[in-house]
Order: structure tokens, then sequence, then C-alpha cells
């Protein structure tokens, strides 16, 4: 059974399944709330101006690229494209106006709740009219989300989600224990723009054991399979899976307010920021009439 509900000038959608109990908006097919056996496991707002206000990305589907482009600019199909920055000289999430400030339309709300994205041809600079699509199907322990797409030109793609955890519901993110299932991080230098080297994970950015994570971080570790990774506070454990290569680590240090800096930890399975940029990493080309799928799985359990 899935509920309907005005949320200002868009939508709420809330659905139950099992111990879990979701509810999403139509804007930016964005995640308001996650509960699992009535504990909150992600940040939200409640007003939805304060999802056009700010740019925390707080649950939202991020498109048409996770992460940064260096310099707002890469070459495809042997021609530079130029595309709109907004974090200095490069792109994040896509742009300004993005993915997250849009409303989407809902084109199923049965046995899962499915959003869909019309991206025009020359939308924040990147090629070819794409449609992109977001479906959210709960699990008896957790949600399951699928990202879909197809372009009419070469194009690329690399979404994700923007969920922050806080399994505690009162805590810091550098509380929280986390293991990664990651052997290796993308290097990065000014800007949080890769260098194209991956170094090995260790020191700090060995997570390959479940510990606090202590220190901030905003850091993409790539992943040895669909195990991605672990996290517990609070008497929680959340295990996450995807088909994705790659997952984004942020701390939430600059989160801003109602919620306090590191209020919760952004886990955000991805392609590698920059791969266009980037040869050896891989590839987020998009051809004209493929279909794009990729998924990502949250799943819950007490301790």
């Amino acid at each position: 059974m899935i509920e309907k509900t005005p949320f200002g000038a868009y939508e709420l959608y809330t659905a139950e399944e099992g111990d879990v109990r979701l509810r999403v908006t139509n804007l930016g097919a964005s995640v308001v709330s996650l509960r699992f056996r009535g504990r909150e496991t992600v940040l939200g707002y409640d007003d939805p101006s304060l999802y056009l206000e700010k740019d925390a990305y707080l649950g939202a589907a991020i498109g048409r690229y996770a992460n940064r482009i260096g310099g707002a600019a890469f070459p495809l199909n042997g021609v530079l494209c130029r595309v709109t920055p907004n974090e200095g000289a490069n792109q994040l999430h896509g742009g300004p106006a993005s993915y997250d400030k849009r409303p989407w339309r809902v084109a199923a709300a049965e046995d899962a709740l499915r959003f869909e994205l019309d991206s025009p041809d020359g939308d924040n600079g990147f090629p070819g009219a794409l449609r992109a699509a977001v479906t959210y199907t709960l699990l008896q322990d957790g949600l399951r989300v699928d990202y879909e797409a197809d372009c009419d030109s070469d194009t690329v793609y690399a979404p994700t989600s923007h969920l922050y955890f806080d399994l505690s519901g009162r805590g810091s993110s550098l509380d929280a224990r986390l293991r990664v299932n990651a052997d290796r991080v993308v290097e990065t230098g000014e800007g949080l723009i890769p260098t194209g080297r991956l170094l090995p994970a260790e020191g700090r950015f060995d997570f390959r054991a479940l510990r606090v994570v202590a220190e901030d971080y905003d850091d993409c570790f790539v992943l040895n399979g669909e195990d991605c990774c672990t996290l517990e506070d609070g008497g929680l454990r959340m295990d996450v899976r995807t088909d994705l290569p790659a997952v984004q680590i942020y701390t939430g240090t600059f989160l801003p307010a109602p919620h306090a800096a590191r209020r919760g930890l952004a886990i955000e399975p991805e392609f590698f920021p920059d791969s266009p940029n980037h040869p050896e990493f891989p590839s987020t080309l998009l051809r004209a009439g493929e279909r794009f799928h990729r998924w990502a799985e949250f799943r819950f359990r007490e301790l």
C-alpha cells in the first residue's frame, strides 16, 4: 500500500514493507525518511522548501554525473564537451539546479516507486536527450534502488543516491563504525579532482575491517565486488551491496543547518569521479540507444 500526500507544491509517497517504512518526494526523487523497526536511519527535511534552498543533496537522486568533473569539461567522440561549473571551475553532481532540484514524474506506484525525468539535450552542457529513471523497491529489511537511463545520442551517465545515514539518531558520523570492501582509493588533488592514480587503502583509508570513522572523509573507494560496505551505530547494522564500481564516503563535514555538521554519513555507490577525463577508469559512456541499469541495496538488522 502506497499513500500519496501533499508536500508543499510537490508530492510525498509513503510505503511500508516488513520492518521498513519509506517516504519519498517527487522533488529530486529524494528519500525523506527511511525507518527500520520504527527507527529513522537517514537525514531529511520536513520543509520541502529546504530541498530547493540547500545544496546538501539530502536523499536526492543525482545526475547526470555524480561527484566531480574536473574543469567542467571532458572529451567525447573527439569533441570537448563543456558542462556548467558549480564548484569553482569544476562541476559537482550534474551542475546547478540539477536533478535534485527538479520534480520527477511518478511512473509506477504499486509494488515499487518509480520516478522518471527527461533531461534535454544540452542540459547543464551534457549532450543528448536522456530519460532517467530511479526505482525504489522496499525489501523486508531494507531498500533497493535501481538506476536506469537511455539517451538519443552518445553521452556520459553516472548516477547515485545521496543518502546521509544516521543509525543512532543522535550522533556524529565520526562516531559510527564503518567497513569498506576496498583495497584501493582514488587519489585526488586540488578541488578533490582525481590525479589518475589509485592508492592502496592503507593508514587512514584502511576500512577493510570494521572501525570507528574518527575523522573527516570525502573520498572514493574502489570496490572489490558487490559487497560494498557495512555501517554500525546505535545498535543497528546496515549492509550495502551494489554493482557500481566504487563508493564515495562523505562525513557531512559541511552539512548546512538545520542539520549539524557531521550529523550523517553519506554513502554513495557510484562511478569514479572525473572518469570521462581518465580513460583508465571504468567508463561512464552511454551510447545512443543503449540501456543503462545499475543497482544498490541497503539492508538493516539489529545488533
